[in-house]
């Protein structure tokens, strides 16, 4: 087992992220693992504009990277997708920082880019890179800072960049695996720890969560449609 703070770098530092946009004309989804301080975005597709395309093949496909590691990070307006699967990102919310989740983002965009670890598909070219007209910052009368967002320019791409680089510092912490890597405990069956318990209640309570969703008004099931 990792101790102090060795074991909370190691364990929490490399990890596989999944970011989708959804709030722009051109819903994306981005595959990216960031390893070692380096955030490399290796995949990157397109997904159905239609909501109902959206709803059959979108949740299925984030419970599958969940269950395979991914930390998944859903760009949307409502709960449509994230009420069953993934986590919501609002990039206009406030952030723990109090400022803006897309400025939080864009500060670690900027930084990871200042010291080359950030890297896009092979041909990409510009198209994921945030433009430095996005935000303007300004001060009110009190002298508090204003953040000014062109929101216009916002494209899928540039919501995908975003999200993967939030998503670095990101973790969510009533999932599985959030509570093995804080403790330092592996995924071998054969060995038991002292949150199993813990971590039981906390699967019981996400598939209960799934369970309920498959009898949603939304999913056609359930004798609603």
């Amino acid at each position: 087992m990792l101790v102090g703070n060795q074991r909370e770098t190691d364990a929490m530092s490399n990890k596989k992220i999944c970011a989708i946009s959804l709030s722009t004309s051109s819903p994306m989804l981005a595959k990216a693992a960031w390893k070692d301080g380096e955030l490399f975005v290796a995949e990157v597709t397109k997904l159905p504009e239609s909501r109902h395309a959206l709803e059959q093949d979108l949740i299925t496909q984030i419970r599958d990277l969940e269950r395979k590691g991914f930390e998944v990070l859903v760009e949307e307006t409502s709960d449509f997708i994230t009420s069953r699967a993934g986590v919501r990102v609002r990039l206009g919310d406030t952030g723990a920082t109090g400022k803006p989740v897309l400025v939080e983002a864009l500060d670690i965009y900027r930084e990871l880019e200042r010291q080359k670890a950030l890297a896009f598909p092979r041909g990409a070219g510009s198209r994921f890179q945030i433009p430095e007209t996005l935000v303007d910052m300004d001060r009110d009368t009190k002298g508090a800072t204003v953040y000014r967002i062109d929101w216009a320019q916002l494209k899928a791409e540039h919501c995908l960049t975003m999200l993967c680089c939030f998503g670095t510092t990101f973790h969510n912490v009533a999932s599985v695996q959030y509570l093995e890597a804080m403790m330092g405990f592996n995924r071998r069956p054969e060995l038991g720890s002292a949150i199993d318990p813990l971590k039981t209640i906390v699967r019981a309570i996400e598939e209960d969560a799934i369970n309920k969703a498959s009898s949603s008004p939304l999913t056609g099931k359930g004798s609603y449609l």
